[in-house]
């Protein structure tokens, strides 16, 4: 009997876009495991000081073993990431190529991937940025601060990942619902 082929979803975007609040829902309508962008990070920055290149090239070796090895055991796995196009981390490895070496790895693997670019109005995401569901894993609850991200003109947000399977959604004024519908719907 032939093992069903895992599915790697792979949500990103700019801070504060719902990556979280969609692929929380999204794991509840698939059943898959989810890994988000602060479970790696909050590990290696509670040993490391946050933003060494030490500590950025364990996170980037630790996310592309975890990711690889759950695809090499047959489980399928949704992954959130903060990203921007122009993102270029202390290692020297930009946005744009971690995604593309992290969709070799994960094809390689035996995965089918899917990446999803969430993208909203700068107004909306100066409103999300506020919500409570962001203490939780002390993310960007900062206005201010959100305010010189979505001002700053080197920060290209809106560019998409040069991936293959990649779906862009503006989920400005779409339901938490009818978005994981239309990630449902490229799955299958």
């Amino acid at each position: 009997m032939k093992k069903e082929m895992p599915v790697a979803i792979i949500i990103y975007g700019m801070v504060a876009v719902g990556k979280l609040t969609v692929a929380k829902a999204l794991q509840k309508e698939l059943g898959y495991k989810l890994t988000h962008n602060h479970l790696v990070s909050d590990l290696v920055w509670s040993i490391f000081d946050r933003g060494t290149l030490e500590g950025n090239r364990l996170i980037e070796r630790l996310r592309y073993e975890l990711y690889e090895e759950a695809i090499n055991q047959g489980v399928s796995v949704i992954i959130t990431h903060c990203y921007s196009h122009d993102y270029v981390s202390p290692t020297g490895l930009s946005d744009p190529d971690y995604l593309k070496t992290l969709e070799e790895k994960l094809e390689a693997s035996g995965a089918k991937t899917l990446f999803i670019h969430l993208q909203a109005d700068n107004q909306v995401l100066l409103e999300r940025v506020q919500g409570e569901s962001r203490h939780e894993y002390r993310k960007l609850t900062d206005v201010a601060k959100m305010s010189e991200y979505l001002e700053d003109k080197k920060l290209d947000v809106r560019t998409s990942a040069p991936v293959k399977n990649n779906l862009v959604i503006d989920n400005t004024n779409m339901s938490v619902e009818d978005v994981v519908k239309l990630i449902r719907t490229a799955v299958m």
